[in-house]
């Protein structure tokens, strides 16, 4: 006798009506064969069906099994294997028994029936202890089902990797020195500094057709040689950085001035600052002093060229993708330096360090400024793109509240 007792009302019709078939061929001795077909369900009601409980789902397959084969073979649990109605099993459990999409079935969080267990545990990800059968996203499985079927059902949702644009940067978890410029890269811009000097304040000439781009370097040099004497990392003159910082102030003590006075005067500080940086530090110099802070060594102004120029390198160097795949050592030199400035001139000294505006612009200035190491690092150059389009617009906003102050 066919059981029908986990088999939804429309399936028990159907049912009826192929055993009523059934019975009519047996007794008048139609088709010429002592075993009658199995009872078909059609597509529609298994479509359509759900099994009420698994087990009554399991007992009803079974059945379904033996009626429809015939035969007493026996399949593996987890062998896949089509009947002589042309029904697919998998071990003893007839195939549409499953979803088809178990994913989108997960994610479905409408509620069955006006309830909200399935909402919760959609939601949760855990069960309502009082309803049967409700599933979770992260597997799509029943969670009172036969070991036969959690088998075939995929065992976890494959977890999303961030991408280097949706990452957070370590600007917004440490905005420590050291996590916004290596000491490699400081002395790779303290190099830079010493050959524009060695170029140009060797003869008035030089110094003359030069003078305006004077003031920017040795303001930077100032600035890095207090992030030297702050930073984590070692380097050979941190012990005498103090004086470089002095020094490069010196330079910018004044406005400079076209002729010899000036191009005098600038030589001479700047060749001692190279013999404090070749660990030749000249007897007798001043002691300078320890509380200097960088508001007083390096001017704001000259601050913003430096960041002025790291932006037009990353976008007319670096703008396209091929460029920015060959110039990653570039990109991450002038983003370091962007973000550094960018955190030196909101710090206490410049007069805006308690401007919650000012210093937001100049947070999102470093973040970008990360992200656009990490985007280039990544090979990601929509990431690298949007950081430089950040940088633009913050700063343009700034300048637009601020510059004219």
């Amino acid at each position: 006798m066919i059981s029908l007792r986990a088999v939804p009302s429309s399936v028990h019709s159907d049912s009826r009506i192929a055993l009523s078939v059934t019975l009519c061929l047996c007794l008048s001795g139609c088709g010429g064969s002592s075993s009658a077909p199995a009872p078909v369900v059609p597509e529609s009601a298994q479509a359509t069906a759900e099994p009420a409980s698994v087990e009554g789902a399991a007992q009803a397959s079974t059945t379904s099994k033996s009626s429809a084969s015939g035969s007493q073979t026996k399949h593996r649990r987890d062998e896949v294997w089509v009947d002589e109605n042309g029904q697919k099993w998998f071990g003893n459990v007839p195939m549409d028994a499953f979803f088809d999409s178990p994913y989108e079935v997960a994610s479905n969080q409408t509620p069955i029936g006006g309830g909200t267990n399935a909402v919760v545990a959609a939601n949760t990800g855990t069960a309502n202890p009082g309803a049967v059968g409700t599933m979770t996203p992260a597997t799509g499985d029943d969670s009172s089902a036969d070991p036969a079927m959690t088998d075939a059902a995929p065992a976890s949702t494959p977890e999303k990797t961030a991408t280097p644009s949706e990452a957070p940067t370590a600007a917004a978890d440490d905005n420590s020195w050291t996590s916004l410029i290596t000491m490699a890269t400081l002395e790779e811009e303290v190099k830079s500094v010493r050959n524009f000097m060695n170029e140009n304040v060797q003869s008035v000439g030089t110094f003359n057709s030069s003078m305006l781009m004077i003031p920017p370097k040795a303001a930077a040099l100032g600035a890095l040689a207090s992030v030297a004497m702050e930073h984590s990392e070692p380097v050979s003159w941190k012990d005498d950085a103090k004086y470089v910082r002095d020094l490069a102030k010196k330079i910018n003590s004044a406005p400079l001035q076209r002729g010899a006075k000036d191009q005098k005067r600038v030589q001479e500080l700047y060749e001692t600052i190279a013999d404090i940086l070749n660990r030749s530090k000249p007897a007798g110099l001043e002691e300078p002093p320890d509380s200097d802070s960088f508001a007083e060594v390096a001017e704001m102004r000259l601050l913003m060229m430096r960041m002025e120029d790291a932006e037009k390198r990353l976008k007319t160097e670096a703008g396209t993708e091929s460029a920015m795949g060959s110039k990653k050592d570039m990109i991450a030199h002038e983003a370091s330096m962007m973000a550094v400035m960018a955190k030196i001139v909101s710090m206490p000294g410049y007069g805006y360090g308690d401007d919650a505006k000012f210093t937001g612009y100049a947070s999102d200035v470093v973040t970008a400024a990360q992200t656009i190491k990490e985007a280039a690092a990544a090979n990601d150059f929509a990431a690298y793109e949007s950081a430089l389009t950040k940088i633009a617009t913050t700063c343009s906003k700034c300048h637009s509240d601020y510059k004219n102050d």
